[in-house]
């Protein structure tokens, strides 16, 4: 049976306006995290308001921002805390279990509700104010079921939680094995040869990326394709094989853009500074790219963990106004210390072998949550319902 409302959401909450009690930590809703310490938070928030002057917030009430309810911006308290006056607390009444609320209001059906319930002119003034979150149609099922549902999603919460743990301890692994390994800190076996300086320009052959004019449509919609940063911004790995736009060779002809070939390294040296791809396949880019095709010598993923870790080289040397870009007579002129290229492969070997790792682990993770999300779809619109044991009379 999928539930239809039959009740709304007011005879289940109500407003808790209850002053400050002092030396409770302040929290924060955020529109990933739920309710947080506002000292967790990576932006430091200031406040003049006293303990008393903020709003109690209780352990198992909700809370929710009334101007981003309708994205999504609601928490439950783990603990009594202090709350910005800004903020709704909604006190659970009898009846309504608070964990499978808060995932009820999590869920795609109450986003829109919440965001059909707000009110403003443009969608950055959209508010949600308690006397309209209370006329909310709703139907809630038994308390028995509430409590149990809640738990199942609970669960698959803690397995979330437990892997992104897992995935940020790898990432810090291989973020020290990049200190060791590229600064030649650590060294393996049978490579003991001194390191040697060498700028970029000895590395390969650098070109920069070209636009065809946009207003002539036999340059666009070719089959060279044709990278912008924001191609390389939604990348999930270190290798580009398809791009947003695709030009022509009158495209090639007709501006400074150039083929680069498999196995380039395509460097942004413009805004978006120090973000990289390797190209599998040929490639072009715009003119926010320097591209290195690197020498024999030269291994390209070592190169990748190379320019990485030193991101801020390539920052410290761009200027600008509008913003900020390296110039190729600059970025050729930058100078990194290199092994031989057998050692390149080697380090590039096991830190390859660590984002293998840490992906597999993301894509596991990228996998439940869409199980979750299919779950909560089911799970609380009474399209599938959970079983219950009853105490018998």
């Amino acid at each position: 049976m999928v539930y239809e409302a039959a009740d709304k959401l007011g005879n289940f909450f109500s407003s808790r306006r209850e002053r400050g009690i002092p030396n409770l930590p302040t929290l924060s809703v955020t529109l990933t995290n739920g309710l947080i310490p506002r000292d967790s938070l990576d932006r430091k928030m200031e406040t003049n308001l006293s303990d008393e002057e903020h709003l109690l917030v209780r352990k198992d009430d909700i809370v929710y921002n009334t101007m981003r309810m309708w994205q999504g911006a609601s928490g439950l308290a783990d603990r009594d805390g202090l709350l910005s006056p800004a903020y709704v607390v909604l006190a659970p009444k009898k009846g309504i279990d608070p964990l499978y609320a808060s995932y009820l209001f999590k869920s795609s059906r109450f986003i829109y509700l919440f965001w059909a319930y707000s009110f403003g002119l443009t969608s950055d003034r959209l508010r949600l104010y308690f006397n309209d979150f209370k006329s909310i149609p709703v139907n809630i099922p038994p308390l028995p079921e509430q409590i149990k549902t809640g738990n199942i999603l609970s669960t698959w919460d803690k397995a979330i939680e437990k892997l992104e743990a897992l995935i940020a301890a790898k990432q810090k692994r291989k973020k020290a094995l990049m200190q060791q390994l590229l600064t030649g800190k650590m060294r393996f076996a049978g490579f003991d040869g001194e390191w040697k300086k060498r700028a970029i320009k000895q590395m390969g052959k650098v070109v920069s990326g070209g636009t065809p004019d946009t207003n002539t449509s036999d340059y666009w919609n070719g089959d060279i394709l044709w990278m912008t940063p924001t191609d390389v911004t939604a990348l999930r790995t270190r290798f580009i094989n398809n791009t947003n736009r695709k030009i022509t060779q009158e495209g090639i002809k007709n501006s400074s853009a150039t083929i680069v070939p498999s196995g380039s390294l395509l460097v942004c040296t413009r805004a978006t500074i120090g973000v990289m791809s390797i190209s599998i396949t040929d490639i072009t880019t715009n003119q926010g790219f320097k591209n290195l095709i690197p020498s024999s010598k030269f291994d390209v993923n070592f190169l990748y963990y190379l320019f990485a870790f030193f991101k801020k080289e390539f920052i410290r040397y761009a200027c600008g106004s509008t913003f900020f870009e390296l110039s190729k007579k600059d970025f050729e002129k930058l100078i990194f210390e290199c092994p031989e290229l057998k050692e390149q492969q080697k380090i590039a070997a096991v830190l390859s072998a660590a984002d293998n790792e840490i992906a597999t682990y993301q894509n596991q993770l990228a996998a439940l949550k869409q199980q979750k999300t299919g779950l909560m779809q089911q799970l609380l619109t009474g399209k599938k319902r959970v079983k219950v044991n009853q105490v018998a009379a």
